[in-house]
């Protein structure tokens, strides 16, 4: 399996220099920080030329936060269904904002400081969850090609 491309956005840089430290400390699963962005208008100018499939997003940073970041990604994935949306793990100090990053769909909500082994069974997850969508998606297009164009009857039961 190639390795999991990681786009880490916070405004602080020693966080983002932790969570890239933190990150290539982890054997398995293989992953990769591709990018850094400093704030959500950052990230998604470079998500719009680039894609990854994880996000360690910040919750609180200047302009839009990390939780109204994610808004306008689920957004754009309903705008867009055929985009592959990129998984997001929120890592922030604070813990109130949970509720509302699982109503997000977020994978997972780390506190600072984190920790390798909380942050690695973060990424296990983001791992399997990206293997069943690719899984998923593979197995679409043999399901349309087995399927007839239309059917020469309907079958009822009562």
């Amino acid at each position: 399996m190639t390795a999991l491309r990681i786009l880490v956005v916070d405004d602080e840089p020693l966080a983002r220099l932790r969570l890239r430290g933190l990150v290539d400390a982890i054997v398995e699963p293989r992953c990769e920080v591709v990018a850094e962005a400093a704030t959500a208008s950052q990230a998604g100018s470079w998500l719009r030329e680039h894609g990854c499939d994880i996000l360690l997003l910040d919750v609180h940073m200047p302009g839009s936060d990390g939780l109204q970041f994610a808004d306008a990604l689920a957004q754009r994935q309903a705008d867009q269904p055929g985009l592959p949306a990129p998984l997001i793990i929120f890592v922030t100090a604070h813990a109130v904002h949970a509720l509302r990053a699982f109503e997000l769909d977020a994978l997972d909500y780390l506190t600072k400081p984190v920790r390798r082994e909380r942050l690695q069974a973060a990424l296990a997850r983001a791992a399997q969850r990206l293997s069943d969508r690719a899984a998923v998606q593979a197995a679409q297009p043999a399901e349309a090609a087995a399927a007839p164009e239309h059917a020469d009857f309907i079958t009822l039961t009562d």
